[in-house]
């Protein structure tokens, strides 16, 4: 019988991983895996009764609920949920690693796509569900939204990944998140485009990389807007020198992280 490559035996033990995330994640709930689209829908419903249903408001050039479903849902999924779950990934599947095949970074890719993938599941079902209500919801340029949430999504994998090192380190970590997570929600413009904002406090919030992925993927999904801060090749430096640390920090101390 022919040898099998360490490809081939890593990208089985990273499916089998994925499988078993899934399962993991939505068998619990009694509505199984129909909660990954109600979970959003339920999320945005309550954003969509704080801004109202028609009409461009305040916002100018988007009704409400596809500009909360533009900067809501990447924030949630793509940034929130990715970054959590790479983050607990060590103690989550300790029970793993006594099998010599799979790897922590295993856990941490498969963990990735499961996200990514309910990213793309989600805004598939609630942007057509939202077309279906007589909302335009179709991007201005597809590709280029698509590059910016592809970039966005690298960006919390690379820091859940270097944040889940340290917690190994210095469990503190976890909780400082944990506090950090309201207060990004407006310091990141999910909820207002930064056109709003007055321009003595653009420098000062264009610090947060994430607000550039908001900004950037707003610009993209809307012909009529224009941001005045948005700028990739920050958000870009940001990954690249979060995925050095992260892939420097995960080889100089994975065996440590996966005995604990």
């Amino acid at each position: 019988m022919k040898a099998r490559t360490a490809l081939s035996i890593q990208r089985d033990v990273i499916f089998a991983i994925f499988l078993r995330e899934m399962n993991a994640r939505f068998s619990r709930y009694t509505f199984g895996n129909v909660w990954i689209i109600l979970e959003p829908l339920v999320m945005i419903g309550m954003f969509m009764l704080l801004f109202g249903l028609r009409g461009r408001g305040e916002f100018g050039f988007v009704e409400p609920p596809v500009f909360v479903y533009t900067a809501f849902l990447p924030f949630r999924l793509l940034w929130n949920s990715t970054m959590r779950s790479n983050l607990r990934a060590a103690g989550a599947v300790r029970g793993l690693m006594g099998f010599r095949q799979v790897k922590l970074f295993d856990v941490y890719l498969a963990r990735s796509v499961v996200e990514g993938g309910v990213f793309l599941v989600s805004m598939t079902v609630v942007g057509g569900l939202l077309w279906w209500w007589g909302f335009d919801v179709l991007p201005n340029d597809f590709l280029l939204v698509l590059s910016y949430c592809i970039l966005f999504w690298l960006f919390a994998i690379s820091f859940g990944i270097l944040a889940s090192v340290v917690s190994r380190f210095s469990p503190e970590i976890t909780k400082l998140i944990n506090l950090m997570t309201m207060p990004l929600l407006f310091l990141s413009a999910v909820f207002f485009p930064m056109t709003f904002v007055p321009k003595e406090f653009h420098s000062i919030m264009a610090k947060n990389p994430i607000l550039h992925a908001m900004e950037l993927i707003r610009e993209a999904w809307f012909v009529q807007y224009t941001s005045p801060v948005a700028d990739v090749g920050y958000l870009g430096a940001w990954v690249l020198g979060l995925m050095t640390l992260a892939i420097s920090g995960y080889r100089l101390s994975w065996q440590r992280m996966s005995q604990r």
